[in-house]
């Protein structure tokens, strides 16, 4: 699968915002910029038309809340609602965005409740780490099967949860500081790695499934 230009890339995640809970913006908008290079060459064009409204929806809202399944399932059906009604391109690409905060939110270990002592200690902790993390390529099983998200929402929020007793059980939530070293053999870097790897395969996967559903309708074909 071809790349992403490189000056392109470059230019997304330039992009300023302003600082959020869980997974802060750069990392939002890292993973989402790396989730555009895994999507079908069309669908990664389109989303790079409007590459300000995708970081914009990307780095989501000043809410403290966690999605839950029903919500990401929601915006998911927002998505297709708004394409049979014809809204611009732009919209679609912001909200393809948002739908991108959320899902990495679903792989967040540390995002299981509201604002937490432990959620910021992540937060930073992924900023420190962010030049370390890596994108291990997992199957494209969004590429057949039934455009349905839920059994996926479900899979990512049940792995979450467990890979937060394995954060928790490294931080004191009444000191509020780390347990042990998180360096780069603990068990905090292995479930940062994990998360933020999930995070670009799982935004890519659901973006497919809408591809699969809409993407005639946000680029028509040429007969080419």
């Amino acid at each position: 699968m071809a790349l992403v230009a490189p000056m392109v890339l470059a230019a997304l995640v330039a992009l300023g915002a302003p600082p959020l809970a869980a997974w802060s913006p750069r990392c939002n908008e890292a993973q989402t910029t790396l989730a555009v290079r895994l999507v079908p060459r069309r669908m990664r064009a389109f989303l790079l038309t409007h590459p300000t409204e995708l970081l914009q929806g990307a780095r989501g809202q000043a809410n403290d809340q966690v999605p839950t399944v029903e919500e990401v399932q929601e915006q998911f059906q927002q998505i297709v609602r708004i394409t049979e009604d014809g809204r611009r391109p732009e919209q679609v690409v912001r909200e393809l965005g948002v739908l991108a905060h959320q899902v990495q939110l679903l792989t967040d270990p540390s995002a299981v409740h509201g604002a937490t002592a432990l959620r910021d200690t992540f937060e930073t902790y992924a900023d420190e780490q962010l030049p370390r993390m890596v994108l291990c390529r997992e199957p494209f099983w969004a590429v057949t099967g039934p455009i349905d998200p839920r059994p996926a929402l479900l899979r990512w929020a049940q792995l979450k949860f467990e890979r937060h007793q394995a954060l928790a059980a490294c931080f004191d939530p009444q000191t509020g500081r780390r347990l042990g070293q998180w360096d780069t053999l603990s068990v905090p870097f292995a479930q940062l790695q994990l998360a933020y790897s999930s995070g670009i395969n799982a935004t890519a996967n659901i973006w497919i499934q809408l591809w699969r559903a809409l993407g005639d309708q946000w680029v028509p074909r040429t007969g080419d």
